[in-house]
């Protein structure tokens, strides 16, 4: 089973409206593709891939496709990245076009390690601070990177199924999943090719009790923590009292501050969590 998989297929088929809306603020200016310049996205990709990509293969100036291209090719080679396979990582640029232009079953597998490779990104992005440091001109980004076992954990299947649940235990905030959202949902997921044993877990988790407490308690440590945080944020729209009040509970139980919380909001074009 391929939780990453799932992660990616509801990111591009969106659990709200809003999480269409998200993604394409994730690869904008705003978001991921604000970083493409010297210092950025390339730089910000080499900490969390290990290093295996470079500034300058990022740092191509024909636009956010030639970018995320160049990425996606580097992600995509079968050497793969930090002596992580090829289906861990996936590639940035073959999620981009599969979500934002379409895509279907044939990107399923680049899809989950993708999914996790942008998630990952906007999270070491958020907590980092790259984005301003890009946008500003004022130098490039930190050299320290992540260590291996600590990218490992990032592409985990265990952190692609804490994403999952975060993204649940977001839409699950405003109450229960109906029954006929929660069969929506699925055959959406059907659609896109999951196997009868992910359908059973996906929706066992949409039906179980909500349990922000044990999701918090689970979550390792603040990269994570930003991931998860970022996976909850594309699933609902944030216009509700109760969807705050998780969201502020998720962020200080992974330990984020309010400025990388702010950060992601405005990468992900998701309202201030002060509004």
């Amino acid at each position: 089973m391929n939780i990453g998989d799932i992660v990616g297929q509801l990111m591009k088929d969106g659990l709200s409206p809003a999480t269409q809306g998200r993604l394409q603020s994730a690869m904008g200016q705003n978001g991921l593709g604000g970083l493409g310049g010297s210092g950025g996205l390339g730089d910000v990709l080499s900490s969390v891939l290990g290093g295996g990509s470079g500034s300058g293969g990022a740092g191509a100036s024909g636009g956010l496709g030639d970018v995320l291209g160049s990425i996606g090719n580097i992600l995509s080679a079968d050497s793969g990245v930090g002596g992580m396979s090829r289906g861990q990582v996936g590639g940035l640029g073959a999620i981009a076009g599969a979500l934002l232009g379409g895509g279907g079953s044939s990107v399923k597998g680049a899809l989950g390690g993708s999914a996790m490779a942008v998630l990952g990104t906007l999270a070491i992005s958020a907590l980092q601070n790259w984005q301003q440091q890009a946008q500003s001109g004022s130098g490039s980004a930190p050299a320290q990177g992540l260590s291996e076992p600590e990218v490992r954990q990032m592409t985990a299947p265990q952190t692609a199924e804490l994403c999952l649940r975060g993204m649940i235990e977001a839409v699950k905030s405003d109450g229960e999943i109906s029954r006929d959202e929660v069969e929506r949902i699925v055959g959406k997921l059907e659609e896109g090719g999951i196997t009868p044993e992910e359908r059973k877990f996906v929706t066992e988790h949409m039906h179980a009790p909500s349990d922000v407490r044990g999701l918090i308690a689970a979550i390792p440590n603040r990269e994570v923590g930003a991931q998860v945080y970022a996976a909850a944020l594309m699933a609902i729209t944030v216009d509700t009292p109760a969807e705050r009040a998780f969201l502020g509970d998720l962020a200080r139980g992974s330990g984020l501050d309010g400025a990388t919380v702010a950060r992601l909001h405005a990468m992900l074009g998701a309202p201030s969590p002060a509004a």
